[in-house]
């Protein structure tokens, strides 16, 4: 493959039949843990799935691993110039108010103006998901929206920060210290341009650590927010909990996963207040009653 710039893209993009893509979409995601794109035409029965990877060799290697997969026709990787990606995002990826207080809003839209009464999240998504279009981002935004205007919200974790969005949106909705972190270096690089963007850097603070090694931050905090897969979910729960002071928001969860998910966290003590899907995905909010000393 040629030699990939600093801001190209590797792209792994699978080949399958309408039926069964939904089922190898979800099996990709969870194999690889990150979002996939479904691309069909009208009145074709043929649908493309794309996985994004930072790095021409993980794609040339996920290509290899899912060829002789049941249901895939075909398996390609391949770079996405920067300037495809950004064409990509320019399409997919539209002002959206959230709950009663948000607007995000991608960068390209600066010319025109915010919804009267709405605190603006600016994105440039960059190489990372996370835009508030997708039901798992958009949950945890609602949430948040939902508990920073009914209570005093102090603290926050952002587990899995992507492209910031929530971090930023915890900033804009008053929350005073901020701490966040992902697994990909490259993310969190993003994620510091959107930060730095909307001008909350004094309010969050963003490392590299790795959730699958239960790697989290010393302390509690009043809103911990984890939109991540089910498995890693149930994996850390234990430290999800000792980290949660009162909220644990938790999403990119498969809605038949959701009875799973809400029973290992009630089983360590906590309280499952809402719930809500979309008929694919779906989130819970667990709350914990502590003293705000503990």
């Amino acid at each position: 493959m040629p030699k990939k710039k600093k801001e190209d893209l590797a792209v792994l993009t699978v080949e399958t039949d309408a039926n069964s893509a939904d089922a190898l979409a979800a099996t990709l995601e969870e194999r690889w843990n990150r979002t996939a794109v479904q691309i069909q035409r009208p009145n074709s029965n043929q649908v493309w799935i794309e996985i994004y990877f930072e790095r021409d060799l993980e794609a040339v290697l996920a290509a290899h691993a899912v060829r002789n997969w049941p249901r895939v026709i075909a398996a390609q990787p391949r770079v996405c110039r920067n300037r495809d990606w950004q064409s990509f995002w320019k399409h997919h990826f539209k002002s959206r108010p959230i709950g009663k207080h948000l607007c995000i809003r991608p960068i390209w839209e600066k010319e025109t103006p915010t919804p009267h009464g709405r605190k603006t999240i600016w994105l440039d998504p960059g190489l990372s998901f996370g835009t508030g279009e997708h039901f798992t981002t958009r949950f945890c935004l609602e949430q948040l929206d939902r508990i920073c205007d009914a209570n005093a919200v102090k603290t926050m974790l952002d587990v899995g920060t992507g492209s910031g969005i929530l971090a930023i949106a915890a900033a804009r909705l008053g929350v005073q210290r901020i701490t966040a972190f992902d697994h990909d270096a490259q993310a969190l690089e993003q994620a510091q341009s959107n930060i730095r963007l909307n001008r909350v850097t004094h309010k969050i603070t963003t490392s590299v650590l790795d959730l699958e090694r239960n790697a989290f931050p010393k302390g509690r905090f009043d809103v911990v927010c984890a939109n991540v897969y089910s498995r890693l979910l149930i994996e850390a729960a234990p430290a999800l909990a000792q980290a949660t002071r009162h909220w644990l928001l938790l999403s990119g969860i498969r809605e038949f996963e959701l009875d799973s998910v809400a029973e290992t966290f009630m089983a360590l003590g906590g309280q499952e207040t809402v719930r809500d899907g979309d008929g694919e995905w779906g989130g819970l909010v667990i709350k914990w009653k502590r003293s705000s000393s503990t």
